[in-house]
């Protein structure tokens, strides 16, 4: 009887010991197979908008670079970022805040922000050469829609219903009868 006892409590044992093993391993394991595969889960070739708008596997694949290429560049420019908001936090921490203080970490972080925004929207314009026309204007929709949400109604201004650029132009066919 002893024996049997025993026998449950080392399969018992042996299971909550390989659960325990298996819930601390399992993420590692995941990890490293996604890591070591020949694609990342992210980027252009991972992305729904290649289904969406139809991108052949040589225009994913100069959209990924190009990606990675804006990456690296702003990751300098994001890491100074964070540490003037750092500085600002610590600025704000202290007793006394004086406006030039304020001011001055400010306009760096206004400065820094502008200058990642500057290199992402050129890097829109860069990656626009890739696409065929019909690619394109679905582009400019998902664009639209994105740096507007909420501005106009999705049905009024589906992606790709671009009307034409320039002055008078609202940039989407329907926004005139929404306006007024």
């Amino acid at each position: 009887m002893k024996k049997r006892i025993w026998i449950i409590l080392l399969v018992v044992s042996l299971g909550i010991n390989l659960g325990f093993l298996l819930h601390w391993l399992w993420p590692k394991i995941v990890q490293g197979k996604t890591a070591g595969a020949a694609s990342a889960p992210f980027g252009w070739h991972a992305s729904p908008m290649r289904h969406g708008l139809g991108l052949s596997g040589k225009q994913a694949r100069q959209m990924e670079a190009e990606r990675r290429q804006v990456l690296a560049q702003a990751r300098p420019l994001q890491d100074e970022l964070r540490r003037k908001r750092r500085e600002l936090f610590v600025l704000l921490k202290s007793k006394t805040v004086t406006d030039a203080e304020l001011d001055i970490i400010l306009s760096e972080i206004s400065r820094l922000q502008t200058a990642i925004e500057k290199l992402f929207i050129l890097h829109s314009l860069k990656v626009k050469g890739f696409f065929t026309p019909a690619q394109l204007q679905k582009y400019e929709g998902f664009f639209e829609q994105g740096l507007c949400p909420g501005i106009v109604p999705e049905v009024s201004c589906q992606p790709g219903k671009m009307s034409g650029s320039g002055p008078g132009h609202s940039g989407c066919e329907n926004m005139q009868s929404i306006k007024k």
